[in-house]
C-alpha cells in the first residue's frame, strides 16, 4: 500500500509538471503583434496562424484521447514533447528569418504546437481519471489550474526576462519540450487495490503490475459480510470480478444518443465559444481600444494598473497591455479551475448535487463579461474587468467539464469521450462566431 501511495504521488507530481507547460496555446496574443510586424503579415494571415494553433488543440483531441486510452498516456506525452519543441523552435527561426517567412508555415508550426499542447493535457487528464475515483474534481482541478497559469508564467517571463521575441520563443520551445519529456517518464497509471487481475493485465503499458500479487493474496483470505452471498465453489478470479467498480462505460455512437452527452456538448458550445473568442482576440481588442482612446498613451490605466513608467513608443505600451491581459486571463482562469474542483466535490458528496450545476457559475461569469464588453467597456481603463469575468468563467467551465464527463460516461474511455465533446462544441462555436463576424463586417462595409 505504501509503495502504491509513493508511485501515485510521483505520478501526480509529473502530472503537475506537464500541466505547467500544456497551456502555451493561450499565449498567442502575447507575441502575435510582434510576428505580424516583423514578418509583415496581414490581419487575416495572423488570425489564420492563431486559429491554426487552436485547430491543432481541438481537432487532434479525439485521436489523442483514443491513443491515450488504448496505447498509454506516456507515449502520447512523449510524442507531444518532441512536437511542441519542433513547433516553437521553427517559429522562432522563422521570426528571425532563418527559415522562410511564410504565414502558412507559421500556421503549420503553431498547429503542431497546438497538437502537442493537447497531447500533454489529454495524457495527464487520462491518467488522473484512471488513478483517482474519489475526490476526482479536486485531483483534476489543480493540474487544470496550472495549465491555465502557464500562459501567465510565460507572459511574465516575456515581459521581464526577454527584450526580443526570438529568444522568448526559444525559451518556450526548450522549457515546454523538456518539461513534457521529463514528466512523461514518470506518468504512470496506478491500478486500484480492488481491481481484478485480468483488468490489471489488460491495462495499457503505463500501468504497473506490482499490485496484482498483493491483491490476489488478499483475495485468498477474503472474509467479509458479503462472503456468504457467494457460492462456496466460486473461484478466486470470479470473486475478484465482482469487486470491480460499477461505473458507466459509454462511448462511440452511444454518445450521440445520450441526453447527458448532448446537454454537455450544447453547454460547451454556448459557454466555451464566447470565452475562446475573447481569449484568442484580446491582443487585437487591446490594440483597437488603445488607438481609439483620445488620451493615449497617457491614460491613467498605464500607470495605475501596470505601475510602470510610460514608454516612448506605442508598441512598447501595447506589448505591456497585452502581457498584462494575457496574465490576468491566465490567473483568473487558474483561480476558477482550482476553486471549482473542491466546491463541486463538496456539492456532490455532501449535498448530492450534480456537477452540471457547477456550470451555472461559469455561465454567470461569462455572461457578465460579455455584457460588460458590449455595453460598458469603451477604453483600456475598463477592459480589465471584462478580462477578469471571462477568465473566471472560462476557468470554472474547463475545471468541472472533464470531471463531469468522467463520471457520466466512465473513465475507461475518458480520453476519447472528453475530447470528442470538446471538439464538437468548439467546431460549432467557431463556425457560429465566424458567421456572426462576417455578417457584422458586411453591415459595416
Amino acid at each position: 500500500m505504501i509503495s502504491r501511495q509513493i508511485t501515485l504521488t510521483i505520478s501526480y507530481l509529473s502530472i503537475l509538471l506537464i500541466s505547467c507547460v500544456s497551456g502555451t496555446h493561450y499565449l498567442f496574443s502575447a507575441y502575435s503583434t510582434e510576428i505580424q510586424e516583423r514578418l509583415d503579415f496581414s490581419s487575416i494571415q495572423i488570425n489564420t496562424i492563431g486559429s491554426a494553433c487552436n485547430y491543432g488543440v481541438y481537432l487532434s483531441k479525439p485521436a489523442l484521447g483514443y491513443f491515450a486510452d488504448h496505447y498509454g498516456a506516456r507515449r502520447v506525452c512523449l510524442a507531444a514533447s518532441i512536437l511542441i519543441f519542433f513547433g516553437f523552435f521553427c517559429l522562432a527561426l522563422t521570426y528571425e528569418q532563418i527559415l522562410p517567412s511564410s504565414f502558412l508555415l507559421c500556421a503549420f508550426y503553431l498547429f503542431c504546437a497546438g497538437v502537442a499542447s493537447s497531447g500533454g493535457a489529454v495524457s495527464f487528464l487520462t491518467t488522473i481519471a484512471k488513478n483517482f475515483s474519489s475526490h476526482r474534481g479536486t485531483a483534476i482541478s489543480i493540474p487544470l489550474a496550472l495549465l491555465g497559469l502557464s500562459a501567465f508564467i510565460y507572459s511574465q517571463a516575456n515581459l521581464y526576462l526577454f527584450e526580443d521575441t526570438f529568444h522568448f520563443l526559444l525559451f518556450v520551445a526548450f522549457t515546454s519540450g523538456l518539461c513534457m519529456f521529463v514528466g512523461s517518464l514518470f506518468l504512470i497509471v496506478v491500478p486500484a487495490p480492488h481491481r481484478t487481475s485480468s483488468a490489471i493485465e489488460s491495462g495499457n503499458d503505463d500501468s504497473i503490475s506490482i499490485e496484482r500479487d498483493s491483491v490476489l493474496s488478499r483475495a485468498k483470505g477474503l472474509n467479509t459480510e458479503q462472503t456468504p452471498l457467494l457460492n462456496k465453489n466460486i473461484s478466486t478470479s470470479s470473486s475478484m470480478n465482482v469487486s470491480v467498480d460499477n461505473e458507466p462505460d459509454i462511448s462511440g455512437w452511444q454518445l450521440f444518443h445520450n441526453k447527458d452527452a448532448i446537454s454537455l456538448t450544447l453547454i460547451l458550445v454556448f459557454l466555451a465559444g464566447t470565452g475562446l473568442m475573447y481569449i484568442n482576440n484580446v491582443g487585437t481588442i487591446i490594440e483597437s481600444l488603445y488607438h481609439a482612446s483620445p488620451a493615449h498613451p497617457s491614460h491613467p490605466y498605464s500607470t495605475s494598473i501596470l505601475n510602470t513608467p510610460l514608454q516612448s513608443t506605442l508598441n512598447d505600451d501595447i506589448k505591456k497591455l497585452q502581457s498584462f491581459h494575457v496574465s490576468l486571463l491566465s490567473v483568473c482562469s487558474c483561480l476558477g479551475r482550482i476553486l471549482i474542483g473542491p466546491l463541486s466535490d463538496i456539492a456532490k458528496n455532501y449535498f448530492n448535487l450534480s456537477r452540471i450545476c457547477s456550470l451555472i457559475f461559469a455561465g454567470v461569469w461569462l455572461f457578465c463579461g460579455n455584457l460588460l464588453a458590449l455595453l460598458w467597456a469603451r477604453n483600456m481603463a475598463q477592459l480589465w474587468i471584462v478580462t477578469t469575468c471571462i477568465g473566471l468563467g472560462f476557468g470554472i467551465l474547463y475545471g468541472v467539464a472533464p470531471t463531469t464527463c468522467s463520471e457520466y460516461f466512465g473513465s475507461k474511455r475518458f480520453g476519447f469521450n472528453c475530447t470528442i465533446s470538446c471538439l464538437i462544441s468548439i467546431c460549432i462555436a467557431y463556425r457560429w462566431f465566424a458567421k456572426v463576424q462576417g455578417q457584422r463586417e458586411r453591415i459595416e462595409n
